[in-house]
């Protein structure tokens, strides 16, 4: 593509060289510069893309867009703008045919949930016989064939290209998460949304946003007005049991889908809950009129929200009561979400991702009500390094307040010293009164201890990590996977080799 029709409408503050160039690609990352690319010289949390522009103009870019002027250098244009991540988006969308436009995508966003509701979303709409693209946190897929990123919503130019090849393959819907990260550091910016869902917002990313107002506030540019020439959409689904939410629903500008279980006001309502390690049954009310009833695999009472949530968003794309009993009826375990180790006749195993302290009181609770009487629960869990430290002793007081016993260890302590978090957490056990809790830095021999500490009918709960296959330390990453812990134990207990 033609660079002047790339950088036509693009804010820039001074361009040198050539615009009159054929681009083969974009790339952000000089590793995977080729011959006639355009080079995006984004910063980074830990290195900034300027430090990369030589490097990209050996690999064979002929055009720089950066912050920052560079020496004049024969054959090569640069475009100096504000805002290199404006640019890549903006760029990247033209680039690859603005495809947003081409296909429906619902964005979910909200501290916890994202990746359930993503999931019944897409089962959802497969179940009216659509072909569908996704991204989660735990895998992306188009039309069936697996995709890899590595963050939740990956840069701009990734997510275009992303929806490009959904096109290619015949895809004509997509469902995301879309994290608060995303939204401040403009990876989503000029796309098409035809909805967008807010599940709900607790405490967790303040170590980036510093307060819930910022949190909050981030999110909220996806629902109201004054950004819609940035983030274009058409429907909101919103959870108005939560606080934020309600706010968000007086503010919006979108046509919105309300959901709850605490008010019959709302769009979608939920009643008749029947909750246990089966799964879920209820009864959907839209609009005051009984829809439809629902019996999902899903367990927990978190995922009532989770469900209704993306009933919304169903109903938003045109989909009827049986498409979303269907969807929701197919939808399978997703791994890392509440998530039972089979296989264990005794007591009960389960994995979740609960990492904020809304997410593990949500598990913890759910785990309670299903204790049969003189049962215990065990809670297996850490907080990790370099994140927001404010949440470390809620999440000890949680686990303290509803857990018979507790073993506080690592998650990922990245370059902290992994005591040192788990004596922040011990603060808020000790402040819930709870004696009965071991510190075990060593995350597997943590899991060990509460499989051998359990007797007949308990529950374990290790939270935190989920579907995650990896532990960080300083400077590296090891393989380490709560699921395999727990299944080489009990094969050994069963003499199995």
């Amino acid at each position: 593509m033609d660079l002047k029709k790339i950088i036509k409408n693009l804010n820039y503050t001074e361009i040198i060289g050539d615009t009159d160039k054929e681009i083969s690609g974009i790339t952000f990352n000089s590793n995977n510069a080729v011959q006639d690319s355009l080079f995006v010289a984004i910063p980074g949390f830990k290195k900034d893309g300027q430090d990369y522009i030589k490097h990209a103009i050996e690999k064979g870019s002929v055009a720089v867009i950066s912050s920052r002027k560079i020496e004049k250098i024969p054959g090569i244009t640069q475009v100096i703008v504000e805002d290199p991540r404006i640019a890549l988006a903006h760029a990247s969308y033209i680039f690859f045919d603005k495809p947003s436009r081409k296909l429906k995508i619902t964005g979910i966003t909200g501290t916890n949930g994202k990746t359930t509701t993503t999931f019944l979303v897409d089962s959802m709409l497969k179940s009216a016989g659509f072909n569908t693209s996704f991204i989660t946190t735990i895998k992306s897929s188009i039309s069936g064939n697996p995709v890899r990123f590595d963050r939740t919503t990956p840069e701009a130019l990734e997510l275009n290209d992303f929806f490009k090849n959904s096109i290619k393959k015949d895809a004509t819907h997509t469902t995301m998460e879309v994290s608060s990260h995303a939204v401040d550091l403009h990876r989503i910016d000029f796309m098409d949304f035809e909805t967008f869902v807010f599940t709900n917002l607790t405490q967790d990313h303040l170590d980036y946003h510093e307060n819930m107002e910022n949190y909050f506030n981030t999110k909220k540019k996806l629902f109201i007005s004054k950004y819609r020439d940035i983030f274009k959409c058409k429907n909101a689904v919103i959870n108005i049991d939560d606080f934020y939410g309600q706010m968000l629903y007086r503010q919006t500008d979108l046509e919105t889908i309300t959901f709850s279980v605490k008010t019959k006001e709302a769009d979608l309502f939920a009643e008749n809950i029947i909750c246990d390690t089966n799964g879920i049954k209820m009864d959907i009310l839209f609009k005051g009129k009984r829809f439809t009833d629902i019996s999902s695999p899903l367990s927990g009472y978190f995922n009532v929200y989770n469900i209704l949530a993306a009933a919304g968003a169903a109903i938003s794309h045109g989909l009827g009561d049986e498409n979303i009993r269907k969807g929701a009826e197919s939808d399978t375990e997703i791994r890392g979400r509440f998530e039972k180790i089979n296989g264990i006749d005794d007591f009960t195993v389960i994995v979740d991702y609960a990492h904020t302290p809304d997410g593990l009181e949500n598990v913890l609770m759910t785990a309670k009500s299903l204790l049969k009487n003189g049962a215990r629960l065990i809670s297996v869990f850490g907080c990790g390094g370099d994140r927001d430290k404010g949440k470390r002793p809620k999440m000890g007081k949680i686990a303290g307040d509803i857990s018979d016993y507790i073993i506080i260890t690592s998650d990922n302590p990245r370059s902290e010293e992994p005591q040192s978090i788990i004596e922040m957490i011990e603060e808020g056990v000790r402040e819930a009164g709870n004696t009965c809790y071991l510190k075990i830095s060593d995350r597997k021999k943590a899991i060990l201890n509460a499989l051998e500490t359990a007797r007949k009918d308990d529950i374990v709960i290790i939270a935190g990590k989920g579907h995650e296959d990896y532990q960080e330390f300083l400077g590296k990453r090891i393989h380490f996977s709560d699921q395999e812990i727990v299944k080489e134990w009990n094969s050994r207990n069963r003499g199995v080799k």
